[in-house]
Parts: structure tokens; C-alpha cells; sequence
């Protein structure tokens, strides 16, 4: 007996060590969450944000915190972050009342961060929960206004695009018969050069023959010419000469 009462005795200075750790441990992460109580109300979230993460990191088991998180997250324009920690804070709560609310910021995470489907689901799940919710029922109504709209939208879209796409090819084909008419045009063009240049080619030749000949009648009459002056000569001479013997 008291072998054991001296293995106690001797054990307490540990656990007052432990308890000592665990009570600043939790003192230092409630002043931190109250910073970040502070830090929220004076809208100044990011740094709430800051100081909720940091006392989750003291003490990880503080898991409902994940609630003021999300919030923190949602007021920051963090959609998709403070969806993920609404998720880790439902996971982690029973009370059908609080799920709801849950499920309600969940859906309006969702619904910020254009994801519609899932917004949409969120809040039938805070219905299913707490079917006065009311806030969840406007909400659920105006996400599938939304997502109609967006549908609406598309599909007009899609189908702006498509006229598009049709007058393209509409006009490429346009051009292209334009091309094809020009091209037969081009080559009518082309044909008719070519005939008139085969019918002005036999005249041309005529034309060549006709100046040949011409510049042969005339070496012809020429040398007409240079014999009857020769014949001339020779018949003046001829005349001189009896002149001459008739004056001897």
C-alpha cells in the first residue's frame, strides 16, 4: 500500500505538468477564437479567418469551428473553400436544426460559386431536415431560376452559333460558285482570244505574202527601169556616134 501511494505521489508533478499544458493550450486557443469572434464582427475577415485556422491547429478536435471557418471563408468570397469546410462541419454535428442551417450555408457556397446542381441539392437536404426552413425553399427557387436561365442562355447560344456557322458556309459556298462562274468566265474569255487570234493569223499571213510580192514587183519594175535606161544609152550612143563619122 504504500509502495502504490508512493508511485502515485510520485506520478502527480507529470500529470500537474499536463494539466498545466492542456489549460494554457486551451486558454491560448480560446483567446485566439475570441480574436476571431472580434476580427469577424469588425468585418475584418481575413484575419478571423486566420485565427480560427490557427486555433484548429492547437487543437484539432475543435472541429465545430469548421462552422465559423466557412463563414469566414463565404464573407471572403472563398465559395468553394467554405463549401469544403461546411462539408467537414456536417460530418461532425447530429442536431437536425443545425444541419439544416448547415446544408443552407452549404447550398448558398454552391450557389456563389456557380455550381447550381449542387447548390440545388444542398437546400432539398435542409428541407428534408427542417421543412420550415424557409430561407432554403426561396433560395432552392432562385438557383433553378438561375440554372433555367443559364440553360436558356446556352442553348441560345449554341444555336447563335450555329447560324453562324451556317451563313459561313453558306458564303463559302457563294464564293465558291463565284469563283467556279469567274473561272468559267475567265476561260470563255481565253477561248474567244484564242480563236480570234487564230482567225487573224491566216489575214496576217496574207498580209506578210502581199508585201513579199509587193517588194518583189517593185525589184521587177526596177530592173525594168535600169534595162530601158541602159537600152537608152545604148541608142544615144549610137546616134553620136553617126554624127561624129558624118562630120568627117
Amino acid at each position: 500500500m504504500k509502495s502504490f501511494n508512493k508511485i502515485v505521489l510520485q506520478s502527480l508533478p507529470a500529470l500537474m505538468l499536463i494539466l498545466a499544458i492542456n489549460i494554457t493550450y486551451a486558454q491560448e486557443e480560446r483567446k485566439i477564437i475570441r480574436q476571431g469572434n472580434k476580427n469577424f464582427k469588425e468585418k475584418n475577415f481575413d484575419h478571423a479567418l486566420l485565427n480560427y485556422k490557427k486555433a484548429t491547429e492547437i487543437n484539432p478536435d475543435l472541429l465545430e469551428l469548421n462552422n465559423n471557418i466557412g463563414i469566414a471563408n463565404y464573407r471572403s468570397d472563398n465559395f468553394n473553400d467554405a463549401a469544403s469546410s461546411f462539408d467537414v462541419y456536417l460530418k461532425n454535428i447530429t442536431d437536425n436544426k443545425q444541419k439544416a442551417e448547415a446544408f443552407y450555408n452549404l447550398g448558398n457556397s454552391y450557389l456563389q460559386a456557380k455550381e447550381y446542381d449542387k447548390s440545388i441539392q444542398s437546400y432539398k437536404n435542409a428541407l428534408r431536415l427542417d421543412p420550415t426552413h424557409d430561407k432554403s425553399r426561396y433560395n432552392m427557387a432562385v438557383a433553378t431560376k438561375i440554372q433555367q436561365q443559364q440553360q436558356n442562355q446556352n442553348n441560345q447560344n449554341q444555336n447563335q452559333q450555329q447560324n453562324q456557322q451556317n451563313q459561313q458556309n453558306n458564303q463559302n459556298k457563294d464564293n465558291k460558285k463565284q469563283d467556279k462562274n469567274k473561272d468559267n468566265n475567265q476561260n470563255e474569255n481565253d477561248n474567244k482570244d484564242r480563236n480570234n487570234k487564230q482567225q487573224s493569223s491566216p489575214q496576217q499571213q496574207d498580209n506578210k505574202m502581199s508585201r513579199e510580192e509587193m517588194e518583189r514587183f517593185l525589184e521587177s519594175l526596177q530592173q525594168k527601169e535600169r534595162d530601158l535606161q541602159e537600152k537608152l544609152n545604148k541608142e544615144k550612143f549610137k546616134i553620136q556616134k553617126r554624127n561624129i563619122e558624118k562630120d568627117w
